[in-house]
């Protein structure tokens, strides 16, 4: 997932007021939200989904992603007789714009079948009632995931009422050396402790980029805005170049690290640093770690547009989405390296042992305590206080 980017997960401040705008507009015509047929009538929607074309819209940044859809979903739909299409965006605010535009224009047939969504993307297409519903719990494999888990109920602070489904997992993860470090910080305190006795040689990317954003956001899971803030703005002046520049990307961020210039790398991607390795951008000898004050993570889902043109098979690719054999390929690091959504305890024995993480020295077993995203509307007002208290 990485260099700076608009992920699925969060808009730019723009492109949130004019969807909020779009939104609230009166709608001329709405498409009908009810699921086509029960999941008692499953024979009948893969009858009626043979030979159609699935147009999945999802973020098109992120190549390890673009080849495991390529590589593994789109075959594996074809067994299906679906045709399985991935239409990639630089926004997730296109596909969403899109849906709403037509909805509003009284299209009955969308150009859109699917969405990998989540955040405020999801919000904003809740509230202009974009999303077919109520089909989630409906699909044969949803008895594999557990329904206690608010990970895969919640969306940034807004319940998902079948309206999305969970696919994949991810967790903030950090790296370092340890050829240059024998002992990581393992708390914030620790971190503004490191950069006291090592000034210069820690950083991040400058919010509003993904990765810097979603750093700011783990501080202040960790320690509250208040404190997050202060620490953060006590932490500036130790940063490389004085905190007077930021990094501009995770990907510039990666380079000063595999060059030596910092000692610690981050990313929302919990397989960021064996790819980093392979790729040949970190040396050998890098090393995942998170923090004891948690791990901020988040889930993806897939939402089907409420006039989407092929429902019938857009519900038999989300339900392969939870294929237990393709959220294994999905896991390993070499492929992806995503977590699955899948309850291990819900899924027969047979397949349950390829759901292990593939682990490594690069990888890690065990991502800490999970940390839960802040609501939606938080991550729009944490954003202004860096930028007004931090940023100076």
């Amino acid at each position: 997932m990485t260099s700076a980017r608009t992920s699925p997960w969060l808009l730019r401040a723009g492109a949130v007021a004019a969807l909020l705008l779009s939104a609230c507009a009166p709608v001329t015509s709405r498409a009908d939200t009810t699921p086509p047929r029960p999941a008692a009538d499953w024979a009948a929607v893969t009858q009626a989904a043979d030979g159609h074309t699935v147009r999945w819209w999802m973020y098109g940044g992120d190549e390890r992603a673009n080849r495991y859809v390529d590589e593994h979903v789109v075959p594996a739909a074809a067994q299906l007789g679906v045709t399985l299409e991935r239409v990639p965006v630089a926004d997730t605010a296109d596909a969403v714009q899109r849906v709403i535009a037509e909805q509003r224009a009284g299209r009955d047939a969308g150009g859109v079948d699917l969405v990998w969504v989540n955040g405020v993307n999801f919000a904003l297409g809740k509230e202009a009632d974009a999303w077919l519903t109520g089909w989630t719990q409906d699909l044969p494999r949803a008895d594999l995931l557990d329904p206690e888990d608010a990970a895969l109920t919640s969306d940034f602070g807004v319940a998902v009422e079948g309206q999305e489904l969970p696919w994949s997992r991810a967790a903030f993860v950090f790296a370092y050396d340890k050829e240059r470090i024998a002992d990581p910080p393992t708390s914030f305190d620790e971190l503004l402790d490191f950069a006291r006795q090592n000034p210069g040689r820690f950083t991040y990317p400058a919010p509003p980029d993904f990765t810097g954003s979603a750093f700011v956001r783990q501080a202040v899971a960790s320690l509250g805005e208040d404190r997050a803030i202060d620490l953060l703005d006590e932490l500036k002046p130790l940063q490389w170049r004085k905190g007077e520049a930021f990094p501009g990307s995770e990907a510039e961020l990666n380079q000063l690290f595999g060059d030596g210039q910092v000692d610690i790398a981050m990313s929302y991607d919990p397989a960021f640093v064996a790819a980093g390795v392979r790729q040949g951008v970190f040396p050998q000898s890098t090393r995942p770690f998170v923090l004891d004050d948690g791990t901020l993570q988040n889930t993806s889902f897939v939402a089907i547009p409420a006039n989407a043109a092929n429902r019938d098979a857009a519900l038999v690719v989300a339900d392969l989405l939870l294929d237990p054999a393709l959220q294994a390929v999905k896991a390993d690091p070499g492929i992806w390296g995503m977590p699955t959504v899948l309850d291990p305890d819900r899924v027969p024995g047979d397949s349950r042992a390829s759901l292990d993480n593939a682990t490594g020295p690069h990888t890690l077993s065990d991502l800490g305590r999970p940390v839960t995203e802040l609501p939606v509307d938080d991550v729009a007002k944490i954003a202004r206080r860096w930028k007004s208290e931090v940023l100076p």
